[in-house]
């Protein structure tokens, strides 16, 4: 047992090192023409468990962020995805194949976190891009404990809204996930706060054939 938690401090420690080698991801300005119209995106919203393998290109990541919880009003940093109190809890953590990064929506960028692939980690899958959706509750301004997560998990349902409806309109794949078998070991990779809570998760890539 302690070798396997010294194996596992190692590689944690490697981890973080090798993430500093990883280097932030600038994305494009998004592109608020493209994608079907809204009622039509609504007809062919479906949820899908099989993807290519192909990366995706940067508009399209690009794109899907901003979709996902981006910033629409710039003067005032307000969202595409709204949230009680204005808090925005909800932070998204990409999981890619070259390692972790977390979305940074006033800025528009991915910054590194850990380096390495953990696609594989129980409740993700071997989808190009897993989108992580995590809460820190210590953002809303009022409450209890227990009305602060309520209001986390309509949050987090409102980001993952506008995840599926990006991708029916764009002809990308997801299905939101709630399951998460691996959850410890994802808040110790990302080294979370007692009060951060792992809420939901969505593979996005394209069609498999």
């Amino acid at each position: 047992m302690k070798r396997l938690v010294l194996f596992f401090f190692l590689a944690s420690f490697l981890n973080n090192l090798n993430a500093q080698d990883l280097k932030s991801i600038g994305l494009l300005t998004p592109d608020k023409n493209r994608g079907l119209a809204f009622m039509k995106a609504l007809d062919v919203r479906a949820s899908t468990r099989e993807w290519s393998g192909q990366k995706l290109i940067l508009q399209d990541l690009s794109d899907l962020l901003w979709a996902a919880n981006g910033v629409n009003r710039p003067a005032d940093g307000k969202r595409t995805a709204s949230s009680a109190m204005n808090a925005q809890d909800i932070d998204i953590y990409a999981f890619m194949e070259e390692g972790i990064y977390l979305y940074d929506a006033q800025k528009h960028l991915l910054n590194p976190l850990v380096s390495g692939d953990y696609r594989s980690l129980p409740g993700l899958t071997e989808a190009p891009v897993t989108l992580v959706l995590i809460t820190d509750i210590s953002k809303f301004r009022a409450g209890t404990d227990s009305l602060k997560i309520g209001w986390a998990n309509i949050d987090a349902g409102i980001v993952s809204q506008n995840i599926s409806l990006f991708c029916a309109a764009t002809g990308l794949k997801t299905r939101p996930k709630a399951s998460f078998p691996g959850a410890d070991k994802i808040k110790e990779l990302l080294k979370l706060k007692p009060s951060q809570y792992i809420l939901l998760n969505h593979p996005v890539g394209y069609a498999k054939n």
